[in-house]
């Protein structure tokens, strides 16, 4: 069959389901009347979705036609206007000089213009003028929505609430829904559990998300992190900034849009600030975690933990001027200043070497005298106090000592507030584990305490000096070394 009289159509539609049918119908009838009174036979209508012509990446129908012009099964395009053709004066030139060259001719109807016989500068202006109708209404939309945002224009759906009236975007709380929410927030703020295990919770009560599926950590986190739980709606957090591209850039906090809506809060604001500083604590802890578990680089290298700040000490060089000295101090200070930090301690590599050699050497100096102290100390330990009472009160302890925490991460308490607190709930934890462990038989602590000698003199003696040992060859002997902001070091041994 010849292509000579064969057209097809070019339109786009409603994103609107029922819409979009209505309007596919009128224009297959527009252009169907067209192709009948011009003697013309119309083989398809290519029909995308949505307003926007400004690019073709998301225009599938727009593309296929562009493919199926290579087929020569068709000799015209019809299309009402300019603008339903390209809002993008580039696409709008590319694509005509494309078809030219197949001698396929575009008929805008409402002009009455055929790009095969037409002018391409007068062409050229005309679709320069749909591109800028394109961002004009763009501008009008951004205008609305930000008019919108400012009177506190609520989302779609969020889990909790329910839409009101039929509204889409205007919203009430869900009872129901909004007790599982006060929950999640109180079991993370109160209760010290975090998203993974809160979504275990609410799965293995049978509970579903939004979307009817079993709760994640993501989805807890995206609750907890959501301020319209609080009675803040907040919008303009991104914005489209290339019309062409369809690029959309996220905005500066300073420049989001929040509004008050008290009608919509489900906790107080104070939880939800508390559960910001939780997770703010969280992510620094899961950073210095992530320090800790990579580096092993120096000799000491995450070994030495600041007592303040909770960061690992660094490794530094100091010049003077007949030689380089190392020296140790506090990375949590150091990358974040005084503030963060006030720990001013500096620990000279050579003397901290000094201070353990000198330590082992005396362990292994008399292998009796080790044993008979390891042993009296166990002895001068052991009560009469049951296991379970004892294991009770050390349940007891680690809670106490979880609410205190708690307390500073939530800024109720300072540092300084929280380890005078948590001081002598460690020492009765430390003394309560050792009535635990004091309960094993004698003879077996003497034989431990042997072997665990051994141990120590036959490493220690391989290396003379901890000073030609790897970082984690130091780590088989040490489990952690502290120092305070008073410059106290503390040496905790693996044994």
């Amino acid at each position: 069959m010849s292509n000579s009289t064969n057209v097809v159509a070019y339109c786009r539609v409603s994103t609107n389901k029922e819409d979009q049918i209505n309007s596919l119908n009128a224009q297959k009838t527009f252009f169907d009347n067209y192709a009948k009174n011009n003697n013309l036979n119309l083989i398809k209508i290519y029909a995308d979705e949505g307003i926007t012509g400004t690019s073709r990446k998301k225009r599938d129908s727009f593309n296929e036609m562009m493919k199926d012009s290579e087929k020569n099964v068709f000799s015209t395009i019809l299309v009402k206007d300019f603008s339903r053709f390209a809002r993008n004066t580039v696409d709008f030139l590319e694509c005509i000089r494309k078809l030219k060259k197949r001698n396929i001719d575009v008929v805008f109807i409402n002009t009455g213009m055929h790009s095969l016989t037409t002018d391409e500068f007068a062409m050229t202006m005309l679709a320069s003028i749909a591109q800028k109708e394109s961002e004009n209404i763009s501008s009008r939309i951004k205008f609305g929505k930000r008019i919108s945002a400012e009177n506190g224009r609520v989302p779609n759906l969020c889990y909790g609430y329910i839409k009101k009236n039929g509204n889409s975007f205007d919203l009430d709380i869900n009872p129901a829904e909004s007790e599982i929410v006060r929950e999640i927030f109180d079991m993370y703020v109160n209760q010290g559990y975090g998203s993974h295990k809160i979504s275990k919770i609410l799965n293995s009560r049978g509970l579903t998300s939004l979307r009817n599926v079993k709760w994640s950590a993501t989805a807890i986190s995206r609750i907890l992190k959501n301020k319209l739980y609080a009675g803040y709606v907040i919008n303009g957090k991104s914005e489209v900034t290339d019309l062409i591209e369809r690029v959309r850039t996220k905005k500066d906090e300073s420049e989001w849009i929040e509004t008050e809506r008290p009608d919509l809060q489900i906790v107080p604001l104070e939880m939800w600030e508390k559960a910001q500083n939780i997770s703010k604590l969280n992510n620094t802890r899961l950073k210095k975690n992530l320090h800790k578990k990579n580096s092993s680089k120096h000799l000491f290298s995450t070994l030495i933990t600041c007592s303040v700040c909770g960061y690992s000490f660094r490794q530094s060089k100091r010049k003077n001027k007949d030689d380089t000295r190392i020296i140790w101090l506090c990375s949590g200070r150091n990358h974040h200043g005084a503030k963060y930090c006030n720990n001013k301690t500096i620990i000279p590599e050579d003397e901290l070497i000094k201070n353990i050699d000198s330590y082992f050497l005396s362990i292994i100096s008399d292998k009796q005298k080790f044993i008979d102290s390891i042993v009296s100390k166990y002895e001068s330990r052991q009560q009469k106090n049951p296991m379970r009472e004892l294991s009770e009160n050390l349940e007891k302890l680690q809670i106490k000592k979880q609410k205190q925490i708690m307390m500073f991460e939530n800024s109720i308490i300072t540092i300084d507030e929280l380890k005078e607190r948590v001081k002598n709930i460690d020492n009765a934890i430390a003394n309560i584990r050792l009535e635990l462990d004091s309960t094993e038989n004698l003879k077996s602590i003497e034989e431990r305490s042997r072997k665990l000698y051994n141990m120590l003199s036959k490493n220690f003696s391989k290396y003379v000096s901890v000073a030609n040992m790897t970082n984690a060859e130091i780590k088989t002997l040490i489990k952690f070394i502290t120092a305070d902001e008073n410059g106290n070091i503390h040496i905790e041994m693996n044994y």
